[in-house]
């Protein structure tokens, strides 16, 4: 008798624990990151992405102090105003494996301000796993959602481009790094706000302007390289 009941608790514990494993494996799992830019190391990406094995809904951000970005197109006496990052208030769905990803800041820039700009920024992501029940029936009878949380640290310090920014000297080198950087930041405007457009003509007269440029830019970088040809330097062979 003792023997069947230490056995059917036995069962009952591991049907429970292994339901628990089943609920934590199948949930959206959403975490907020920052990484260097695929094409140029300094500038640093902030992502949020969802690794879970299901979508995530209404997710939202909350920090103690939020990220913080220099106003670099509004330089006055060698100072910038130090601002915050704008943030979307929410993302309403993020399928898995899918992101949300802006640009953040430079770390050639950003050193340049010391202890004038914050560095580390703590704060909690917030989500949902399922949307938000619409209709009287489904808010007073429907299956109540679970929100789930997850602590972000977004910190400086501890990127592998800081340490690279000590070992660089000479102002022309920064100077190009951050105007590559403002270059990159207004052709992400540019396509935010034209691709809002709903006229076929428009878009067709922006897709015709933005190839001109990029020919026109081809060939002068192409100018460049005839004119100035990178210098190639043979070492003698041996034997």
């Amino acid at each position: 008798m003792l023997l069947g009941l230490a056995a059917l608790l036995y069962a009952h514990r591991q049907i429970r624990r292994q339901q628990h494993n089943t609920v934590k494996q199948l949930r959206p799992h959403v975490t907020m990151f920052m990484e260097p830019h695929a094409a140029d190391w300094h500038v640093i990406e902030l992502a949020v992405r969802n690794y879970g094995s299901t979508a995530a809904y209404d997710v939202g951000f909350a920090f103690q102090k939020p990220p913080t970005v220099a106003r670099y197109e509004h330089i006055e006496d060698g100072f910038a105003d130090i601002v915050e990052l704008p943030l979307p208030q929410n993302i309403p769905e993020l399928a898995p494996a899918q992101e949300w990803r802006t640009v953040w800041d430079s770390a050639l820039d950003r050193s340049q301000f010391g202890s004038s700009i914050e560095s580390r920024f703590d704060g909690l992501v917030t989500y949902y796993d399922r949307p938000e029940p619409q209709g009287w029936w489904s808010k007073t009878f429907g299956r109540r959602r679970k929100q789930y949380r997850t602590k972000v640290t977004l910190d400086w310090e501890t990127l592998q481009p800081v340490r690279r920014v000590e070992l660089m000297t000479g102002h022309d080198m920064a100077k190009r790094e951050r105007e590559k950087l403002e270059l990159l930041r207004n052709m992400l405007d540019y396509f935010h706000f034209a691709s809002k457009e709903t006229r076929v003509d428009v878009l067709r007269t922006e897709i015709d302007r933005m190839k001109r440029a990029a020919e026109e830019t081809r060939a002068r970088w192409r100018r460049n390289e005839y004119d100035h040809p990178t210098e190639v330097v043979r070492l003698p062979r041996h034997g």
